[in-house]
């Protein structure tokens, strides 16, 4: 199967073209594209452009609307609740990230919570986009049944995925964890179908609850850290849903309906770090920390430990340098859904400039 490789700038502008086309605003569309583009570059390809074909089909069949107003239908001065009213996870998160920071700024610590929403991408995303350099982020979100509690054979929650980013000194400019509660993202599964490999064994149980690695036998998502996972996620329901009043996993609806929105809870959360210390000397600690971790003795397989989101942080960069690899398939899909939605010829050909 080939590879293409494709540079960030071109990747974003095409996408920001394709939601324009589906009917969003100009702000709307660079907010989905950011979105989708920022997860490619971090190399966490199942929450990048591989998405576009769904969100899509969504915005088209009516399951994300495009003229949600997202209203906040509750507010004080630490503290919001928006009503996404059916529309694009990008977009509420966007303006969730707005509120918190702007609250975090003059009352040190907010969180901002979503209803009635739609898949909101990467949580790192947000996470690092509330974070900066003077704040801690958090953002988590509830997803449709797609767990189980241990020795339960039917789904009850999801694998209610979450994050926490803050900068340590200009050094690690970008350090975040950022996970799903299952052992892998159900997205990560379809990215690695997608792209001709195996499914790991430990990722998958069919529906009769017993392990599985192919995909059309999917039942359910494997808890990460059996019990562990699973009580996460049920904090992430609590802080998503329980505090929004939006629908509990059980009943959100399969992101990937077409008709039907998803119904998903998301919250975003705010810390101003000077509230507790000094800011420089909570980077310079910070820096310190991960210098002592980065010093740690390893074995032989690897050069030296990593910080949480250090991975990703080098793919970024080398990514933004030298483009991102697409496999080929996907390289079709987003021409194919560029074409039907009437882009023209021209915005398409870097999606088949370099094969890697």
């Amino acid at each position: 199967m080939k590879n293409y490789k494709v540079m960030e700038k071109q990747l974003k502008i095409f996408t920001q073209k394709v939601f324009s086309k589906a009917g969003l605003t100009e702000k709307q569309a660079q907010s989905v594209a950011e979105l989708l583009v920022h997860a490619d570059v971090r190399g966490v390809s199942s929450h990048g452009v591989l998405r576009t074909k769904s969100y899509i089909d969504k915005i088209r069949g009516g399951g994300a609307s495009v003229k949600s107003e997202y209203p906040i239908v509750s507010e004080t001065a630490n503290t919001a609740v928006i009503d996404a009213q059916g529309g694009l996870g990008a977009v509420a998160g966007e303006k969730a990230v707005k509120i918190a920071r702007e609250k975090a700024k003059t009352n040190l610590i907010s969180i901002v919570s979503v209803k009635n929403s739609n898949h909101f991408g990467m949580a790192g995303h947000w996470a690092m986009k509330l974070a900066g350099e003077e704040y801690i982020g958090f953002a988590c979100s509830n997803t449709d049944p797609s767990m189980a509690p241990p020795g339960v054979t039917v789904p009850f929650i999801g694998n209610n995925p979450f994050s926490f980013a803050f900068a340590a000194g200009g050094k690690y400019p970008e350090v975040c964890v950022d996970m799903a509660t299952s052992a892998a993202a159900f997205g990560k599964a379809k990215a690695y179908a997608m792209a001709g490999k195996q499914i790991p064994e430990g990722w998958l149980l069919d529906k009769e609850g017993k392990p599985t690695t192919d995909l059309e036998k999917y039942g359910m998502l494997v808890p990460m850290a059996e019990h562990k996972g699973f009580g996460i996620a049920f904090i992430v329901e609590l802080f998503a849903t329980l505090l929004s009043g939006g629908v509990l996993s059980p009943d959100v609806n399969d992101q990937d309906l077409p008709d039907t929105p998803e119904l998903s809870s998301q919250s975003f959360g705010c810390v101003n770090i000077s509230a507790f210390r000094d800011l420089q000397k909570f980077h310079t600690d910070a820096e310190k920390y991960i210098d002592a971790l980065k010093a740690l003795p390893v074995g032989e397989e690897i050069d030296s430990a990593k910080y949480p989101g250090e991975i990703e942080y080098t793919n970024k960069q080398k990514n933004l340098k030298e483009g991102i690899l697409l496999p080929e398939t996907l390289t079709a899909q987003l021409k194919e859904t560029g074409k039907e939605l009437g882009l023209a010829a021209e915005d398409m050909e870097f999606l088949e400039l370099i094969e890697a």
